[in-house]
């Protein structure tokens, strides 16, 4: 029988589904702005959350059509166990966690310090890839810890620069500034949990609960900043897209 925890834990996949079409209704608004790419990123999202029923699948309804299709297309260890697909998103999602910030930075010290940890992130994805069998087994990889804290120091750039600003009285009307708290609020709340769950002694449906709440804090945050957001969130004059004078 089914855990609740385990029943709970599934239903992030209908956070990601509701925002996914929330950022489609909307797009208009800000499919001029950087932020544009947080709408195919979120349907990549759902596709993520999709695989990750698989060993569901191959558990209840092993005989299901499309099971077997994907069992044709990949191996039998990857169909039973879905940490390869979150070792998969954490790569894709802090580089464009990266890029998203580096596109908004308008100075030029802040755009070369991102550019550098992009740089130091790629060459330990590069690391995990050769290792690739390490992917197959834990998402707790070096360039999980990196992406983590380079998206972190990325957005304390970007709060420097709306403090620095003319913006920051109405910084909670745009699109970046909801899209930064929920990334910001998942990732701090997160990863210290999984860094030290040996240390701390936590039991498995402690970490269910945070990881849902944390998903649902950040999915939702994500939804009000594409509903209540102006129509998109310009760089200020003088800088182009890039940050860069």
């Amino acid at each position: 029988m089914l855990s609740f925890e385990f029943l709970l834990k599934k239903t992030i996949i209908f956070a990601v589904f509701l925002t996914a079409i929330i950022a489609t209704i909307t797009y208009k608004k800000y499919k001029d702005s950087q932020s544009w790419i947080f709408m195919p990123f979120l349907w990549f999202t759902f596709l993520i959350e999709l695989l990750n029923l698989l060993p569901t699948a191959t558990l209840f309804y092993p005989q299901w059509n499309f099971l077997k299709l994907m069992r044709y297309l990949l191996p039998e260890n990857l169909i039973t166990s879905s940490i390869w697909v979150g070792s998969l998103y954490s790569i894709i999602s802090f580089y464009v966690y990266l890029w998203y910030y580096r596109s908004i930075l308008r100075y030029r010290k802040a755009a070369k310090a991102v550019n550098a940890c992009i740089v130091i992130y790629s060459i330990l994805v590069i690391h995990s890839l050769l290792h690739y069998q390490d992917l197959l087994t834990s998402w707790l990889q070096p360039h999980m810890f990196a992406g983590v804290v380079f998206t972190v120091v990325a957005i304390c750039f970007y709060f420097m620069t709306i403090l620095k600003s003319d913006k920051i009285l109405s910084f909670y009307k745009t699109l970046p500034f909801w899209i930064t708290i929920g990334i910001l609020f998942f990732n701090l709340v997160t990863m210290p949990i999984f860094i030290f769950a040996k240390q701390l002694s936590f039991s498995a449906s402690i970490y269910v609960y945070i990881l849902v709440i944390s998903n649902y804090v950040m999915y939702g945050c994500f939804a009000i900043g594409f509903i209540v957001s102006v129509k998109y969130y310009e760089p200020e004059e003088n800088y182009n897209i890039y940050g860069v004078k």
